[in-house]
């Protein structure tokens, strides 16, 4: 069976400006929850007025990948770009680098290159920008469609770095960054690719962002306690704080890594996608009974040909929403008697949830957590405050765990029903 490996990783994220940095702001329990500044949320209605977002402090020109352009190159660059494009540029870029991948010249080696990177909303910001341009009568700006369709984000790293393999986007929801990874694992599995970008980014703090999601009551309200805003499993859950960032995997079959000489940092096992099917639900809800969720983990370790008794730790979806019930019923159906012993985190109560690049970001920390030896803890969890629907299995809480990590998995569910489970083991 044709292997598939990490060999790089990035990531900009609410706690964090590159892939380390994040996860070690993740593991001294950190958040990036602000109130929201560049407009009035009040003034739209909405009970909330905070999110989880980059810090103020971030400087594009010190972090965008163009190192090459004089600073005003760079910033009339900048401009032609969504904040979510950016966001995917220098994640790209990290991960990219990592792996040795920006200094290859090579045709045939280039066009064995590519990417899959996407976006649960796209260019949101961008895309009310032009609304509000048509509605005054203005002239559009040439790149106004550029910066909202879901797929310019892969279109830009590809061009970049001249990377001319296979260039897809998804744009499936909170799941999208989670189907770029599997579909990058079957692009190098059925020969199409050597070496795939795989990612997502986001970046919906906007106003019809927050409004939309506020007016279904999916937002939590802690205006007054935003530290403990994001809470999953705990018994007063009221909602998922809106994050934004990006981040990606380098994805390379084994025998590329092994004739490149790159640094291997664990290994993508497996993945499996389902649908819930749910007739008679809410499309935004899960199934009751967790089927969807159930289907995909067993299904990832079908694939990786593991048993569930293998697994270590499992990264979750869990937003801090009333569903996060679920994934644990979920959980404890597929492992019986050995979910006690699998630990759990939901890193969503640092990062916020991340929309479409959070199965991205939640594989970068998955990763992390690997090469590690630590699985992050549940910020805001307690046995004090714990919902006894969301026992039974082993919650990391109130500090990270040190253990080996042979074998994790990530999961990530969207609004449609739609599901991925993605499992990663350390490199043997």
């Amino acid at each position: 069976m044709k292997r598939i490996v990490i060999t790089g990783f990035g990531a900009i994220s609410p706690i964090g400006l590159n892939a380390n940095e994040s996860f070690k702001s993740l593991l001294q329990g950190k958040h990036g929850f602000r109130r929201i500044t560049n407009f009035v949320p009040e003034k739209l209605g909405c009970k909330t007025t905070f999110a989880a977002q980059i810090s103020e402090n971030f400087n594009l020109i010190h972090h965008f990948p163009f190192s090459e352009m004089s600073i005003q190159e760079q910033k009339k660059q900048i401009k032609k770009l969504d904040r979510h494009q950016v966001f995917a540029m220098i994640a790209a870029s990290e991960a990219i680098k990592m792996a040795g991948l920006d200094s290859i010249q090579n045709k045939k080696q280039l066009d064995r290159i590519g990417v899959n990177f996407s976006t649960g909303v796209g260019g949101m910001n961008s895309f009310e920008t032009c609304v509000a341009t048509s509605i005054a009568g203005k002239k559009q700006s040439p790149f106004g469609n550029l910066k909202f369709l879901p797929n310019i984000a892969a279109g830009y790293i590809s061009n970049y770095w001249n990377f001319t393999g296979p260039n897809n986007a998804h744009c499936t929801a909170c799941a999208a960054g989670a189907h770029s990874i599997a579909d990058g694992y079957n692009a190098i599995f059925t020969g199409e690719a050597d070496i795939i970008i795989a990612g997502a980014s986001e970046a919906s703090i906007t106003p019809v962002g927050i409004s939309t999601f506020n007016a279904q009551t999916a937002l939590s309200v802690n205006n007054n306690s935003i530290d403990t805003a994001s809470r999953p499993f705990t018994v007063d859950r009221n909602g998922f704080v809106m994050g934004e960032g990006g981040a990606c995997l380098v994805l390379e079959s084994f025998k590329s890594a092994q004739e490149r000489g790159a640094k291997i940092y664990a290994e993508l096992s497996g993945f499996c996608r389902t649908a819930d099917g749910n007739t008679g639900q809410a499309i935004t809800s899960p199934h009751p009974n967790g089927n969807g969720a159930k289907r995909a983990i067993l299904g990832a370790l079908e694939r990786s040909g593991k048993s569930l008794y293998d697994v270590d730790y499992i990264n979750t979806h869990s937003t801090s929403t009333i569903a996060d019930f679920v994934e644990i019923k979920a959980i404890k159906e597929v492992f019986k008697e050995h979910a006690i012993k699998v630990l759990v985190s939901a890193t969503k109560a640092s990062t916020g949830h991340l929309l479409g690049a959070s199965g991205a970001i939640e594989a970068v920390f998955t990763v992390l957590s690997i090469i590690n030896n630590t699985v992050p803890y549940t910020r805001n969890l307690t046995m004090k405050n714990i919902d006894k629907a969301c026992l039974g299995v082993n919650h990391v809480m109130e500090k990270p765990k040190r253990t080996n990590i042979n074998l994790a998995l990530s999961n990530s569910f969207g609004f449609g029903g739609t599901n991925v489970c993605v499992a990663i083991s350390s490199y043997r």
